[in-house]
This record gives structure tokens, C-alpha cells and sequence, in this order.
């Protein structure tokens, strides 16, 4: 971040990706780096791709709600948009701090304290299969993210240099 900036509500990641099987599965973690480049995990959303049918009646473009009636496989190699909700959160992050997202297919993580035990190790897929992530004009993924205060478009004049991204 360039300047103090608060992000406070409902996130939403609309992505598009494709597989070479019938199913897949998506863990979304929000990550937050201090300026030492400590990360500390923030919040997740989750969605099995056969459930990615939206209510249009309840849904908003910041907070999906699924129909869950009944699963429908993906079609190999196709690609499809995926609407994942990632479970509301409120920060204020500092100048020099960044917020990072992990795209993941396996719920794999070590939980490190009770927090992160309740979202973690619960779910997992016994076969292997290849996933990509699509971005471009066509396909543009993207993570709207509810700014409340400062660093929002047309406000700040970007000059300074961050540092590196933390290797996890």
C-alpha cells in the first residue's frame, strides 16, 4: 500500500479457470504482509466447482450465493467462471504493507493456532488433475476488494517502491 488504507466488508473472487477432470476444488486465502514482510492469514472462501451455480435472486456482485441443488460437472478443458466468496473481513493496513491472495486445489495447510484450525484440513480429492487460472480480456479474473478509506482509484499519485514479496 501506498498510503494507510482500510478494507472492511464482503470480498468476492470471480475467476476463471478450467481443468482436465470433472471437478475441481478452490481454497482462497487473503493474506496480510507487514512491512517486514510477516504474513499473517486473514480470511478464506472455499467452493467446490460442481456447486457453482449462483441464485441470481440473492446474489450481489460483492457477496455470490450459490444454489447448491445439485452438482453439475465441469465439462474438461472448459473453462468456467467461478464466483468465490471469501468470508468478510475488516483491516486497516499501513503504508508499506501489502495484502496478497493464494489460489489453491487442496486443503492442505498445517493449521498454526485454533483460528486457523476451524478452515483448514477439512476437505480433500483423492485424484490428481491439471488446473489453470485464466486472465485476460476474455477472461478477466479479478478480486474486487471492499477499500473504505484511502488508496482508492484517482486518489493517490503512486511513487514509492515496496519491497520485495515475501518467498513463502
Amino acid at each position: 500500500m501506498v498510503e494507510n488504507t482500510e478494507i472492511c466488508g464482503p470480498i468476492v473472487l470471480n475467476l476463471y479457470g478450467s481443468t482436465t477432470d470433472t471437478e475441481i476444488l478452490w481454497f482462497i486465502s487473503l493474506w496480510h504482509s507487514d512491512a517486514d514482510g510477516r504474513e499473517t492469514l486473514l480470511t478464506r472462501g472455499w467452493l467446490r466447482g460442481s456447486q457453482r451455480t449462483l441464485d441470481p435472486l440473492k446474489s450481489k456482485p460483492w457477496q455470490p450465493v450459490h444454489l447448491h441443488r445439485q452438482k453439475e460437472p465441469l465439462e474438461p478443458n472448459k473453462i468456467y467462471e467461478f464466483n468465490i466468496e471469501i468470508r468478510p473481513y475488516g483491516i486497516l493496513l499501513k503504508a508499506g504493507e501489502r495484502i496478497s491472495i493464494e489460489i489453491k486445489c487442496a486443503d492442505d495447510d498445517v493449521p498454526k493456532d485454533n483460528i486457523e484450525l476451524i478452515g483448514i484440513d477439512h476437505v480433500s480429492r483423492s485424484a490428481a488433475a491439471e488446473v489453470s487460472v485464466h486472465h485476460n480480456a476474455e477472461h478477466p479474473s479479478h478480486l474486487p476488494l471492499p477499500i473504505t478509506k484511502g488508496n482508492r482509484i484517482g486518489t493517490f499519485i503512486s511513487g514509492g517502491k515496496l519491497p520485495p514479496l515475501p518467498k513463502r
